[in-house]
């Protein structure tokens, strides 16, 4: 099953480093996404990431630093930003990604190598997010390539119950910031549930 790690929503002290840490530890991707950040403190971040990982950074703003940062292949489209969308992509060389609140809108997601869904689980970093989606939940049957990747009160003890539900890969955001110290003892417990 394929891991992403979204980073949380505002900058804190020691961030790049641990960032880095969980590069070292095997983090395959890093979703980068801020509440109101601006351009440069963005590319700050970016700067402080050791250069050798930032093939493994997806941008969910400001996708004209990857003139700046050339490694970054990698461009995140939240809903409201794909919405906007007037013509299909011609650019081959970026793999990109998207995300849905609403299982409907699965097969127009044409064009993305994969789209977040959640939540699945109850938010664990946003307090009162809740899912809507049945015990018995099943992926459906869909009819583009863009692979469904669980998002939402996502931790190692809930990816079995996501290979189960038929989803491809999982994000996960608050099991490991919720708990900075924790985050690499709660990544490696992901990460070996994604890959038994």
């Amino acid at each position: 099953m394929k891991l992403f790690v979204i980073s949380p929503a505002h900058f804190f002290k020691g961030e790049a480093a641990l960032i880095n840490q969980l590069f070292e530890a095997g983090m395959p991707v890093l979703h980068l996404r801020k509440e109101n950040p601006n351009p440069r403190q963005y590319a700050g971040l970016i700067s402080a990431v050791d250069e050798r990982y930032h093939h493994r950074i997806a941008l969910h703003q400001f996708h004209e630093l990857t003139t700046e940062f050339p490694a970054i292949k990698r461009l995140h489209y939240p809903e409201r930003m794909r919405n906007k969308l007037t013509q299909p992509f011609k650019n081959k060389e970026f793999t990109r990604s998207t995300s849905i609140h609403n299982l409907n809108d699965l097969n127009g997601v044409q064009g993305f190598a994969y789209t977040f869904y959640g939540p699945v689980f109850d938010s664990l970093s946003k307090p009162g997010y809740q899912t809507r989606l049945a015990g018995d939940f099943k992926v459906p049957v869909q009819e583009n390539t863009a692979q469904l990747i669980a998002l939402g009160g996502v931790d190692g003890d809930k990816i079995e119950s996501l290979k189960q539900m038929g989803f491809k890969g999982a994000a996960v955001l608050g099991a490991l910031w919720n708990d900075k110290e924790q985050a690499l003892a709660n990544f490696d417990k992901i990460k070996t549930a994604c890959s038994s």
